[in-house]
């Protein structure tokens, strides 16, 4: 069950944008957190710094939904016209604001610079137009309201910036407060283990009873969502999901297997250490992307050559010349050695074949090992993993943490279903 609230279109403008040329992290920031307020989104779209291409996308935009969020434009260049063309479609004329001009020259002035002619375009706005001051930069940003086939509709037009689009976006959300959704009012799901197409036939049973669901890819993981569920709709899928899928479900949130780990080092007062090959150090740069991941964090080898898996992590040489370096004997004591030498509680590491050469019959591209440790004992596991040598590294990764926290995660969805 979806919950109706104000749709919206979003807007992306600028031939860099277009082209490819800077990634559009905009409208990923815009759907989120419009979302978040209440907003339906309907479409995104880019236009590239022409006349005609803005007219029409603002018109299609229009026609789709209610309010228009429009992003980049605002600058004193000729080819910043996203103002222009506002006021043409609105059918309005363009107005001088003095305040902004005084904020924009003082900001030169502050930066002992003075503001020239071509800035002062940057204090003209479609009339009737609120204006959205601009504290991060030069561009005030804008909302006008408009008449569209006897509907009326919003325009919101802000800076290109990230740092000056969302505080000035959130402070105008702030105001006129839309619909917020509930914190708990969507429902999220993360999966690890397999894809969309076979993700989607499993939940197949699920989904004629009680209708489709959405997915997210964020590989390694899958992310299903429902979006405003009724209470019975949520607890079916968790309750299909833990019974059917527990071979592959995360957890029933949103959280990442990545924040997940660090969840759990928190909550058991556990100290990590790492042994990496293949891996090259992304788990570690993993862990430590997280602030305050010196609580948990010991540190980590990485043991790229079979000489360095020999003197930091205590493998020894006729293991390794036996077995090879991707094998179970020399995963575990990798992982033996790391905490062990580095004094954690647990130890986790991870040994394997990312290719794309290298790979044999017997131990084909895609092998990993990985293995963990602690007081009772070490445990090794063996991974099979496909595709690229990048996605094979960030898989490993993922699967590792999965594996490491799997007695945690399966009670923590047991706690969720009792409604604990």
């Amino acid at each position: 069950m979806t919950t109706a609230g104000p749709t919206a279109c979003l807007l992306s403008t600028g031939e860099e944008v277009l082209r490819g040329e800077i990634l559009d992290s905009n409208n990923h920031w815009l759907a989120q957190t419009l979302g978040a307020r209440g907003f339906q989104v309907q479409l995104m779209l880019t236009a590239g710094d022409r006349r005609a291409d803005l007219a029409f996308a603002l018109g299609a935009a229009l026609e789709r939904a209610d309010w228009l969020f429009m992003s980049g434009g605002l600058g004193p260049t000729d080819d910043d016209l996203t103002t222009a063309v506002v006021a043409e479609v609105a059918g309005v004329g363009l107005e001088f604001h003095e305040p902004s001009w005084a904020a924009i020259q003082e900001r030169f002035r502050r930066a002992n610079l003075e503001a020239g002619a071509n800035n002062r375009k940057q204090a003209f706005f479609p009339q009737g137009a609120r204006v959205l001051p601009n504290p991060q930069g030069t561009a005030p940003g804008f909302a006008l309201r408009c008449v569209r086939a006897g509907a009326a509709k919003t325009i919101v037009a802000l800076p290109g910036p990230p740092r000056e689009l969302q505080p000035m976006l959130l402070a105008y959300l702030d105001e006129i407060a839309p619909r917020r959704a509930a914190a708990d009012g969507d429902l999220f799901i993360r999966f690890l283990g397999l894809g969309e197409s076979q993700l989607s036939e499993r939940l197949e049973l699920w989904s004629r009873v009680w209708g489709p669901v959405s997915f997210r890819q964020a590989f390694p993981e899958l992310e299903v969502k429902l979006y405003q569920p009724a209470p019975d709709q949520a607890r079916a899928l968790r309750e299909f999901a833990h019974r059917e899928l527990a071979d592959c479900v995360l957890d029933f949130s949103a959280a990442s297997v990545v924040e997940l780990r660090g969840a759990f080092l928190r909550e058991t007062g556990r100290t990590l250490a790492l042994a990496e090959s293949c891996t090259g150090g992304l788990a570690a740069k993993l862990v430590t992307d997280a602030a305050g991941s010196s609580a948990y964090f010991v540190g980590g080898v990485v043991s790229y050559a079979n000489a360095v898996k020999e003197q930091l992590l205590g493998v020894e040489p006729g293991v390794l010349a036996a077995e090879g370096a991707v094998s179970e004997p020399v995963a575990v004591q990798m992982a033996h050695g790391a905490r062990a030498r580095l004094g954690a509680d647990l130890g986790l590491s991870f040994t394997g074949i990312a290719g794309p050469d290298g790979g044999s019959a017997e131990k084909p591209v895609g092998t990993v090992w990985m293995a963990k440790a602690d007081a009772a004992g070490c445990v090794a596991r063996r991974f099979q993993l496909g595709q690229s040598r990048e996605r094979i590294r960030q898989a490993a990764v993922a699967h590792g943490f999965r594996w490491l926290l799997e007695d945690w995660l399966a009670a923590r969805r047991r706690r969720v279903l009792a409604g604990d």
